[in-house]
């Protein structure tokens, strides 16, 4: 009624004079129009917003607690101002930023937009630094990629220049996938943040998490990624429906996968990355471990008791007491002076041994003072992550005590590794290795 107009021109002058009371020192006035509370991106998601405007953000305070406070305006972001299709499956485009105030500051002024239909199924797009070279994730598992699309870019791609947002669509029906001109690109040195409005709430995936359902809920739901439990790492998933990216470092890399079904998605993917390691068929089977056995006398005790009774078990695992003081490539030669044998012993019964390491690596020497060689070689191999000054290794303490960790990125670590690992397997046999990493377990078998 004439009542609700009423109040809402009086929110609107309100509103207006509010931003010229908190204007950003360059004079920046964020432009904000009536932004659904579904499709508001958090401007402020470090926690503690109020309504200055340094940040050059809109300011909206609710009732609703989970809905951004502080928001993106509809003049921050980067502006296309040239572009080049040197193919009809490929497209480049140069962006510069907006005038604008910065969230965390080092904001780069100059991207590169690269995009390319890869396949008819499969569009690939990737956003960096103009100028210069930054962190990028090796593919060295991705096959170089041969372009194979018979159908030009403009059928599933849109780019709108001011400010800066790209469109999806299927080119079958036009159907929006991926759209990022919900909210502005973010690209700083050390904050990166793209936002895009999907077409449903059927949204899947985003591991390294224990979920408690297999289609996310949408109510503005944050998860951590890149082993990283907090803010800026993560994904927002917000009722609109859209998803926030936020990270901070490296490019922006995308795949999407054109697929009807879930099984062409998964198709289309595996075709990307290559097909899985089909594992061995006996690690499927039963598996038995447990921590602080104490002695090999006491596996085998626990294995003869299960085969007494029928317990049909494929597996036997030891856990790192089975190690000289919980030292990688060792084992105690008093407690479990048998350990080589053990393998042959599982086999007699058509089972299988499972060994495990820990790789903290410890400082310490062995018992008696004799040299730990396995350290003293990774030291020589300079195999350990470093600090900042790309000498000193950076200690912690695990298991054994202080410990150095192997830096799996170098290629004098991975030459370290599979050393150490072909000597001690040839000291203890074994069907396969458990890797402990963080708080994530992988198992490798010798052969991969």
């Amino acid at each position: 009624g004439l009542h609700d107009v009423f109040s809402q021109i009086i929110c609107n002058i309100a509103y207006t004079c509010l931003f010229n009371k908190y204007e950003t020192p360059n004079r920046f006035m964020p432009e904000c129009p009536n932004i659904p509370m579904a499709e508001r991106v958090d401007c402020y998601p470090d926690a503690g917003a109020s309504k200055v405007r340094q940040r050059g953000c809109c300011w909206n305070p609710l009732d609703e607690r989970n809905v951004p406070w502080c928001f993106f305006p509809t003049n921050h972001g980067y502006i296309m101002h040239s572009f080049q299709t040197p193919q009809p499956t490929v497209f480049f485009a140069e962006m510069k930023r907006m005038d604008s105030p910065s969230l965390f500051g080092g904001d780069i002024q100059d991207l590169t937009l690269h995009a390319e239909m890869q396949t008819n199924n499969r569009l690939h797009f990737k956003i960096y630094d103009s100028k210069s070279q930054r962190f990028e994730v090796p593919h060295e598992h991705i096959p170089t990629v041969t372009n194979s699309a018979s159908s030009p870019i403009s059928d599933t791609l849109e780019i709108r220049n001011n400010p800066f947002g790209l469109i999806v669509r299927r080119k079958e029906n036009k159907k929006v996938l991926f759209d990022t001109t919900m909210a502005p690109l973010v690209f700083a040195d050390q904050y990166i943040q793209l936002s895009a409005k999907l077409p449903s709430h059927n949204i899947y995936g985003l591991g390294e998490h224990v979920h408690q359902r297999y289609r996310h809920d949408t109510n503005w739901r944050t998860w951590p990624i890149f082993t990283r439990d907090g803010f800026p790492n993560g994904v927002t998933l917000q009722p609109a429906p859209a998803v926030t990216y936020r990270t901070i470092g490296g490019v922006l890399d995308f795949y999407i996968l054109f697929g009807d079904t879930p099984e062409d998605v998964v198709h289309e993917f595996l075709e990307l990355t290559g097909m899985p390691v089909i594992p061995a068929y006996w690690s499927l089977g039963f598996q038995l471990s447990r921590w602080n056995y104490g002695s090999l006398d006491e596996v085998k005790t626990t294995v003869e008791r299960n085969r007494a009774i029928d317990l049909p078990y494929d597996v036997q695992y030891t856990d790192i007491d089975y190690m000289e003081e919980k030292k990688d490539f060792t084992y105690d030669k008093v407690n479990f002076s048998e350990l080589p044998g053990f393998a042959d012993y599982l086999h007699e019964k058509g089972q299988k041994y499972i060994l495990i390491l820990d790789p903290a690596v410890a400082t310490s020497k062995r018992v008696g003072g004799a040299p730990y060689e396995a350290y003293d070689r990774g030291t020589e191999k300079s195999a350990w992550v470093f600090e900042s000054d790309g000498k000193t290794p950076l200690v912690g303490e695990v298991w054994p005590g202080e410990t150095v960790f192997p830096d799996y990125t170098s290629p004098n670590c991975i030459e370290w590794w599979i050393d150490e690992y072909v000597r001690f397997s040839k000291e203890v046999k074994h069907d396969a290795l458990w890797i402990v990493s963080g708080f994530s377990d992988t198992y490798d078998s010798p052969g991969n």
